[in-house]
């Protein structure tokens, strides 16, 4: 029977660290013991070429849950396996857990309906740590707690709301950019929008595809009622961007951030991705729209100088 999602738990521990893997552990329980019952879910656990002696702690857990595995035998990037992903996955809605993170309950169904409407090409939980301001929301809980009251987060954003959509309160705040924590796209959207540019192996795909959705006419929805707890860092403590990148670029963060200018020169002058659009939509924005309409769609093959 087709499943209603498949999910992605994406890992990468270049050393086997142990903090990191310790993280995993607690991301992989928690979704485990917190994932809803009323969705049918294949859940697969990706490998990107960690050590042996880490590789055989995952798949440990891995029998120990249940899940099935992808084992690369190198580091391919978040794009490239984001995409091979969703092109051998068959359920009408995707899904990726990041290895820092820990679910709380309700948060899957809950995004996954709001995957199904129309306008949502991205649908993401708040988070008590992020990168990105308005995905910040700190509940008055124990970290790591369950079965969280939203009223609480509904009221701190109840200003916001009532300026930008004159007093309604949906569920959901309409964006561009997001951090990629926990993530549902309906399958669709990639025929709309292509795939994730592998020209980043790590940092701004994220900004890239959730500005291509943009501009096809969708938004990235940030839950008011779904919430992620989130380890801060993991990444830059594991090293996992820097060896991501060793023996193709020197300075990984500036060779990015060169490449991120020469795809969207002076995008500021259009638009900022992080300010909440309220009602807005691309049509709103003809100039961005005018400037970067090629920019929407890239297809599965993509020739890429990392290997």
């Amino acid at each position: 029977m087709r499943p209603d999602v498949s999910y992605l738990i994406l890992n990468y521990n270049p050393a086997g660290e142990a903090v990191a893997r310790d993280v995993l552990a607690a991301t992989l329980r928690a979704f485990y013991e917190r994932k809803s019952k009323n969705l049918r879910a294949e859940v697969f656990l990706c490998d990107q070429g960690s050590p042996d002696f880490h590789r055989a702690w995952l798949l440990e857990r891995q029998k120990q849950y249940g899940f099935s595995s992808l084992l690369l035998n190198r580091n391919i990037g978040i794009s490239r396996a984001l995409n091979l992903f969703i092109r051998i996955c068959k359920s009408p809605v995707v899904a990726l857990i990041t290895s820092d993170v820990l679910i709380t309950t309700g948060m899957d169904e809950d995004l996954y309906e709001i995957a199904q409407i129309p306008e949502v090409y991205q649908a993401t939980p708040h988070t008590d740590k992020s990168d990105v301001d308005y995905q910040v929301w700190h509940p008055e809980r124990e970290y790591g707690g369950d079965d969280l009251d939203f009223e609480a987060l509904k009221r701190e954003k109840h200003s916001l709301l009532r300026r930008l959509l004159g007093g309604q309160a949906p569920r959901y705040l309409r964006y561009i950019g997001a951090e990629f924590n926990v993530m549902f796209w309906r399958r669709s959207i990639f025929e709309k929008v292509g795939y994730f540019d592998e020209s980043w192996k790590a940092a701004y795909e994220n900004n890239d595809f959730s500005l291509r959705c943009f501009l096809a006419g969708g938004c990235t929805a940030l839950s008011l009622g779904s919430f992620v707890w989130h380890y801060h860092k993991v990444t830059e403590k594991n090293q996992s961007r820097e060896q991501a990148y060793l023996g193709y670029v020197d300075n990984w963060r500036e060779e990015m951030k060169r490449r991120w200018d020469e795809k969207w020169p002076r995008l500021r002058d259009y638009i900022d991705i992080y300010k909440p659009l309220g009602r807005k939509t691309i049509a709103d924005f003809p100039d961005l729209r005018d400037r970067f309409r090629d920019h929407v769609y890239l297809p599965f093959e993509q020739p890429i100088e990392y290997d």
